[in-house]
């Protein structure tokens, strides 16, 4: 009886708290190149998460041994933050998504997004970008990928003392590296004009 109060008081002492009600903002560093010439409407036709996890996990800060302290996780599901991202990259090179009539369709595939504290910060984003026209038919395709590494190996702040915030602002800042690399390509800009 003791030994089984003991494995279980272990068990709760070792799992994993989570963080929820994250949240992952568009937040370019400069203001974006306009698209010019493009349709005066894109359609964001699908976001898909592919990522082999809860559909709302972002990340997990860890201890020493690698054991998960505190699970990311957001309010909504990841496909629908990079939908969000997406929408917001695209205002800001002045395309309304969804606007009159759109001819062209954009749609992604999350491979990958998620963040990782052992030691230090690191991010991590691989995007499939698909644009079609109106009918469906896809036209072009990209795989866009960013990584980012934050902090130092001898740094104080990690397992327990590791901060959910400093880790959400290193995610935060490789989404939306990766919605620019792929909105600021100048073959994604050609393949979204009609």
């Amino acid at each position: 009886m003791r030994h089984s109060f003991l494995l279980i008081a272990l068990s709760l002492a070792l799992s994993a708290c989570t963080t929820g009600g994250l949240r992952l903002t568009y937040n370019p560093a400069s203001a974006p190149e306009k698209i010019t010439d493009a349709p005066t409407g894109v359609e964001i036709a699908t976001v898909t998460d592919t990522r082999k996890t809860a559909p709302n996990r972002l990340g997990v800060i860890r201890d020493g041994f690698g054991i998960p302290l505190k699970l990311l996780e957001s309010d909504t599901t990841v496909a629908d933050l990079v939908r969000e991202s997406l929408a917001a990259g695209l205002r800001a090179r002045g395309i309304t998504p969804g606007g009159a009539g759109p001819a062209t369709r954009l749609s992604a595939i999350v491979r990958r997004l998620d963040a990782n504290q052992f030691v230090r910060r690191e991010a991590h984003a691989e995007i499939e970008i698909r644009i079609a026209d109106a009918t469906g038919q896809t036209r072009w395709t990209r795989v866009y990928v960013a990584d980012a590494i934050d902090g130092s190996l001898f740094a104080l702040d990690t397992a327990v003392f590791a901060s959910v915030e400093d880790l959400r602002k290193v995610l935060e800042n490789t989404l939306t590296q990766v919605v620019d690399k792929a909105l600021d390509d100048p073959a994604l800009r050609a393949a979204l004009k009609p």
